[in-house]
């Protein structure tokens, strides 16, 4: 791997990483205020303190849009197939779909070596997380744990700058991938803190040695606006560029984005349009959870955030209205 050694890149990446403190910290409430199920999260983050329901509500439509369009994907595939999460911080999502029989063939997390270390550290202390990974078919326990890395049958965490063209084209052998089973690549708040040229390589890398893949992306977007102008600089006063921000200002750039580096089809929807689509039932009843009258601020927030995924070959699609 290379690491900047400019500092104020440095400064920059270290409050990318804090990002994932503050993503965990906001899904712990969640889960203590029941918006969503997450029997493993506390292992990442013991405690956390209350935050605005708007924000709460705004972490239900991302964590449950993400799960479905996963549950959609594996389900279509009988879990056949390859999740690789891209940025994956201290996500849980390998714990929750297994939990519910839909792990994967292959499931792969990657992150700042800061981060993975860290996570590396709680996988190895916690038999609950650490028993999962280690269960192969055949019942043996094959997992191999380096300082920077852990790889078993079904799950592999490494640490890797994605900037890094080299450390990025190695992933599929280190993590022993089969490029022609059908892939689903996430990445949450990931291509809006990288230069518009390392997304746009990490995209054509995903659509070139992915024949059959579905590229998933959430992160902001309508951002040329007042409250877009706000948001920035919130993130800028906590030393968390977001230099690939501008790079798709709106809903059909985030589509044209991957249709011109090799998907053949696109999708982009805001925030408010995935609730929508996500099981009127189970809004209902996170309505109930917590008294809330910012409606008017939720659909701005909701607003400001999208939901994107682009899709080649055989890969399917996506349907966020499951059953939950």
């Amino acid at each position: 791997h290379y690491y900047i050694t400019n500092n104020l890149s440095r400064m920059s990446d270290e409050g990318v990483r804090a990002t994932n403190n503050d993503a965990s910290h906001c899904k712990r409430w969640c889960v203590e205020k029941r918006y969503f199920r997450d029997d493993y999260l506390k292992y990442f983050v013991h405690s956390t303190t209350a935050k605005a329901p708007e924000i709460s509500r705004g972490y239900y439509v991302r964590v449950q849009s993400v799960r479905q369009a996963m549950r959609s994907f594996i389900k279509q595939h009988d879990r056949n197939c390859q999740i690789i999460n891209i940025g994956a911080g201290f996500d849980t999502l390998f714990w929750n779909l297994t939990q519910e029989g839909l792990q994967p063939q292959a499931f792969v997390e990657l992150d700042f070596p800061q981060i993975v270390m860290k996570k590396i550290r709680v996988i190895s202390s916690k038999s609950e997380l650490n028993s999962v990974i280690s269960r192969d078919e055949g019942g043996c326990d094959g997992t191999k744990v380096t300082k920077g890395s852990v790889h078993s049958q079904c799950y592999h965490l490494l640490s890797i700058d994605l900037r890094d063209k080299t450390a990025v084209s190695k992933v599929v052998e280190d993590c022993s991938l089969d490029p022609t089973l059908p892939t689903l690549v996430l990445t949450e708040c990931v291509l809006c803190y990288m230069p518009a040229q390392s997304s746009a390589h990490l995209i054509s890398w995903a659509s070139t040695t992915f024949p059959n893949s579905l590229f998933l992306n959430y992160e902001p977007c309508n951002m040329t606006d007042r409250f877009g102008s706000i948001m920035i600089e919130n993130m800028r006063s906590r030393d968390c560029e977001l230099p690939g921000i501008l790079a798709c200002p709106t809903l059909t750039d985030q589509e044209k984005r991957f249709t011109d580096l090799g998907y053949s089809n696109a999708k982009a929807i805001d925030m408010n349009e995935a609730l929508r689509q996500l099981p009127a039932g189970d809004f209902q009843r996170i309505a109930r959870l917590e008294f809330f009258d910012e409606h008017e601020i939720l659909t701005q927030l909701l607003e400001h955030y999208c939901l994107s995924w682009a899709t080649q070959g055989h890969s399917g699609n996506i349907c966020l209205d499951l059953a939950l």
